[in-house]
């Protein structure tokens, strides 16, 4: 990075590892993951499935929110602060 714009410009990206196998997504993409299809979500390196399978719905996983504010809220670390 050259400078503090440079860092704006930069699109950060989620890595996501479903049963071994790896994809991408931006930081604000909603994530639907389908249990029936899966056993394992790994999202940059942070467990969610299992460990999370209790926030299934239907065989389904959604993350609609930002997935870091998201996580925030269901590992109980409070609350990240939202840009207005």
């Amino acid at each position: 990075m050259k400078n503090f714009l440079d860092l704006l410009a930069t699109e950060l990206q989620l890595e996501i590892v479903t049963d071994g196998k790896t994809t991408w997504a931006k930081l604000h993409d909603p994530l639907i993951f389908n249990t029936t299809k899966c056993d394992t979500v790994v999202i940059d390196g942070i467990e969610i499935l299992p460990k999370y399978q209790d926030l299934v719905n239907n065989k389904v996983l959604i993350i609609r929110e930002p997935f870091y504010q998201w996580y925030h809220r269901v590992s109980g670390q409070g609350w990240l602060l939202t840009p207005h």
